[in-house]
């Protein structure tokens, strides 16, 4: 069964599961959307919004490989919940924080819970080579028998809302579990539970990395649109709290004065 190596692990990773030749079509099809996001101060696609089973990206989630995979691993009826595609782009792809996915069940799935990690799978798939150059997947192996981290918020690199594993936290895991590069040829997938804590560096290279992100999961309970809308408006008070205290820092104090130096005497 593909899906030993998942269950014992946190993780799979199976090579050439789709053809170059879908891959082009992938990217091809790209190329006619619109972003739905961009990077902060330019033009280039970050995001696309939730292609799933748009165009060509059908083939995906009716991939016969990706299906089997899915059905070894639920023993329920699944679904696909979200298809999404990250574009870190060339010279100025941001950093992924350290993080568990379950982190977020309230946005993508409320009504579940942290003590239903099993029920979701992440299906990570290369539309690109994947480097350590231009900011492959990391993961840190067996850390979902590790349970749920301590995280803490933050602000990411494109202005929204994240939930990071403690600097702490990470350290004890790392020390007992280590760390995996995953690095990746177009067609190439990664599955991984919602508690393998995994990360990537930026892009300073010269090639761009573009990646599907899609989600299973058992489809046995209802979404819950109480819980979604009060924790989105968590994520989105956090995220305008948190640039007001920086905007109101600005206004009130110049952070360039560090440079002079006759501001703290003779060194």
């Amino acid at each position: 069964m593909k899906n030993e190596q998942y269950i014992k692990n946190g993780y799979h990773l199976e090579k050439k599961v789709l053809s170059p030749s879908l891959v082009f079509e992938l990217k091809k099809y790209l190329e006619t959307l619109e972003p739905k996001l961009t990077l902060p101060f330019s033009n280039i696609p970050w995001g696309y919004g939730n292609l799933l089973n748009e165009g060509p990206f059908k083939q995906v989630t009716d991939h016969n490989f990706i299906k089997n995979f899915c059905k070894d691993t639920f023993k329920n009826k699944y679904i696909f919940n979200h298809l999404m595609v990250n574009n870190k782009a060339s010279w100025i792809g941001s950093a992924v924080e350290w993080h568990q996915e379950i982190f977020n069940v309230d946005s993508y799935a409320p009504g579940y819970s942290s003590k239903d990690w099993k029920n979701f799978m992440q299906i990570y798939i290369a539309l690109d080579e994947h480097t350590l150059e231009n900011g492959c997947l990391r993961i840190i192996p067996n850390s979902d028998k590790l349970g749920v981290l301590p995280c803490e918020d933050i602000i990411g690199d494109n202005f929204g809302h994240k939930r990071r594993i403690t600097h702490e936290a990470l350290e004890g895991v790392y020390n007992k579990c280590g760390m995996e590069t995953v690095l990746m040829k177009p067609g190439d997938i990664l599955f991984f539970n919602h508690l393998t804590i995994h990360g990537s560096a930026s892009n300073h290279s010269s090639t761009s990395r573009k990646s599907i992100v899609l989600q299973a999961r058992c489809d046995i309970i209802e979404k819950n649109e109480e819980i979604f809308q009060t924790e989105t408006t968590y994520r989105r008070n956090f995220t305008i709290n948190e640039l007001d205290k920086k905007i109101n820092t600005l206004k009130n104090k110049n952070p360039y004065i560090a440079f002079r130096k006759e501001k703290y005497g003779k060194l």
